[in-house]
């Protein structure tokens, strides 16, 4: 039985692909559904005694921490100052740590309750079939035991793709392979990569069993934070009444918020202080602080402190005539 556990969650990630948003913000502080990605991870430990909770930061690592701040855990924050791979970053964190870890990446939201991991006596990787293997690292299993594990293979044998959550029994295990595969070299594409160790420890006899999720959410790109947002708001939802305005839940719309003469939903999340005015807006993100001000907006990702402004025109339109704007 498991008393306390460890938490690492990478966070270096420089999120390319969701670029301009990520220019001046960190990945995991995109908003989605009513906070930031990091803080929906951070929120499935609130009932979960934890021993060491570790970040692993890159760039912007300092935007995290005064995050972080909010939140009553005690953290610890390493730097992974070279982006080597998944299997450095969980290296970097778990120096000096011994036991029961969980690891979760901080770009990937997943519904799961930490505390099923307590009843298994081995390490646990969360899986979930999918259409691209070749994409991810996969495991192949007879029953729940994992029998081989390769990380984005050519030719897969498998379509249960490791999702980003994984529990170790023991770190110390995981540390020491990660050391090995960067001493002899072991990389795919040219990064040390974690299911590369977790394959060198099933060889070494290591025991590992999967647990299959329904509920995943990648947030890597611009759609698939869209396609979190739609599916987090159907449970996380939130809004207050605003004077002359038309609400279509569901939405999160934070209270700092201020809404004026406006059409908002469905499907829209509305961060801190955002003021949005003579506006209509469905199935989008707006970052804390931006300013929408007569635009019409769907899917569509709006950057903290942002300004999107619209116009009005003034016509003296004849007869038959036809006006066409772009």
């Amino acid at each position: 039985m498991i008393n306390t556990m460890n938490v690492i969650i990478p966070v270096a990630g420089e999120g390319t692909r969701l670029r301009p948003h990520t220019h001046l913000l960190p990945k995991s502080l995109l908003y989605v559904a009513g906070k930031p990605i990091l803080g929906h991870i951070l929120d499935r430990f609130q009932h979960i005694e934890v021993d060491k909770f570790v970040l692993v930061l890159g760039a912007k690592g300092e935007a995290i921490q005064k995050f972080c701040n909010g939140y009553p855990y005690k953290f610890r924050f390493t730097h992974q100052k070279r982006r080597l791979g998944l299997g450095h970053a969980v290296y970097t964190g778990a120096v000096g740590l011994k036991g029961a870890t969980v690891v979760w990446l901080g770009d990937t939201i997943i519904d799961f309750d930490i505390k099923d991991f307590y009843r298994y006596d081995c390490s646990v990787l969360a899986v979930r079939e999918v259409e691209d293997p070749e994409r991810f690292g996969i495991v192949e299993t007879k029953g729940d035991e994992v029998i081989d594990l390769r990380e984005k293979p050519r030719a897969p044998r498998s379509n249960l793709a490791i999702i980003g959550l994984y529990y170790f029994h023991r770190i110390e295990l995981v540390y020491d392979a990660v050391k090995y595969i960067m001493k002899k070299g072991i990389k795919t594409k040219d990064e040390y990569q974690l299911t590369d160790a977790l394959k060198y420890l099933l060889e070494k006899g290591e025991k590992f069993r999967i647990v299959k999720i329904a509920g995943w959410f990648d947030c890597g790109t611009a759609q698939s934070l869209l396609e979190t947002n739609r599916h987090l708001l159907k449970k996380n939802h939130h809004y207050k009444k605003r004077k002359n305005c038309v609400i279509y839940p569901p939405v999160y719309i934070a209270d700092s918020a201020l809404i004026k003469n406006s059409i908002i939903g469905p499907n829209v999340s509305i961060g801190e202080n955002a003021l949005v005015e003579g506006t209509i807006i469905a199935d989008s993100i707006v970052n804390s602080s931006a300013i929408l001000k007569n635009v019409r907006l769907k899917e569509s990702i709006i950057g903290e402190n942002a300004l999107v402004k619209g116009g009005f025109k003034k016509l003296n339109v004849g007869d038959s005539s036809v006006i066409e704007f772009p």
